[in-house]
């Protein structure tokens, strides 16, 4: 080819074609950036003081205008940030950006390293005091976010919240509500022996005061410790209790 010169003059009409093509390119997303540049950018949905504060120096950074900016790179940002769970990005015409945040809704703390949400998903934020505690084997956030709504409402009636959830090793689960009573539910029927404990409390109370530690794995009744109570050898459990 190089000893043909219609080959070269070819290849050199592709070459100039080409600069020219990408220097029109070039100058023409410059002109768009100066032309329909973005002049607001609105974030909205950022309700907790760190999502404002890391939002407002991701704002800082974006580059380009309305037809050059790069949009997936701003989603996957946003999304980035520890209290986000969505982001959603829009351009109007002519020349502002809004990011719509959704945040995560903290429903307890995970293991005591970040936050379960509403959702059972866990966030990286560590938890904070007051939260409700959660200690389960990890993957199973889905089932405690569930069981922790459905716990929650089977309290209502006794006015008691769930302050901590443990789930062992073998799957068995253990709930202390405020007032630091402890109950244990075992590995089957937890709903159930949760609603039966609910039912039964007033009456245990006003029979023997208030009430330290509740067994409920018996399947017709519970074993209740008092509190500052003295030391007793503990109810022996049925072979069936689980």
């Amino acid at each position: 080819m190089w000893n043909n010169p219609d080959a070269l003059n070819r290849l050199s009409g592709l070459v100039v074609l080409a600069t020219v093509l990408f220097t029109l390119w070039i100058g023409g997303r410059a002109a768009l950036e100066v032309a329909f540049p973005f002049r607001q950018v609105s974030v909205l949905g950022a309700n907790h003081a760190d999502t404002r504060i890391e939002a407002k120096k991701l704002v800082a950074t974006l580059a380009g205008g309305f037809f050059s900016m790069n949009l997936h790179q701003v989603h996957a940002d946003f999304e980035k940030l520890p209290w986000v769970r969505q982001a959603q990005i829009r351009r109007l015409w002519p020349g502002r950006l809004v990011i719509e945040l959704t945040e995560h809704q903290a429903a307890a703390a995970w293991n005591d390293r970040a936050t379960l949400d509403t959702h059972g998903e866990i966030f990286p934020v560590q938890p904070w005091t007051g939260l409700p505690r959660i200690y389960a084997p990890e993957g199973m956030q889905h089932e405690l976010a569930r069981r922790y709504g459905e716990f929650a409402a089977l309290v209502q009636p006794i006015d008691a919240q769930i302050e901590q959830i443990v789930v062992s090793a073998r799957l068995s689960w253990r709930v202390r509500l405020s007032g630091g009573i402890s109950i244990e539910l075992g590995r089957e029927k937890l709903n159930e022996r949760l609603a039966r404990f609910t039912r039964f409390y007033p009456q245990a109370v006003a029979a023997v005061g208030p009430i330290q530690r509740v067994d409920m794995r018996y399947p017709n009744g519970f074993a209740g410790e008092p509190q500052h109570s003295m030391p007793h050898k503990p109810a022996t459990r049925p072979a069936n209790a689980a």
